[in-house]
């Protein structure tokens, strides 16, 4: 996943790569939070600057567009 994903979108972060990677695994921002230490907020924030970059409209699911590359 982390190839393909690097491959469609080469701009992301190590940091976006891993928050996708988490999504991917469908783990809740509390979870994620608890392991690399950012605050629920912190990766709420994140996770709307990643769909931008991603170029997903605020209606796409992030999680189900992670799922489907594969």
């Amino acid at each position: 996943f982390r190839q393909k994903i690097i491959s469609i979108h080469p701009d992301l972060t190590p940091n976006e790569i891993k928050l996708c990677t988490f999504l991917r695994l469908n783990m809740a921002s509390k979870e994620i939070s608890e392991i690399t230490g950012q605050s629920v907020r912190a990766l709420e924030t994140a996770r709307s600057r990643m769909r931008k970059k991603l170029g997903l409209t605020r209606s796409d699911n992030l999680v189900q567009y992670l799922h489907e590359i594969s």
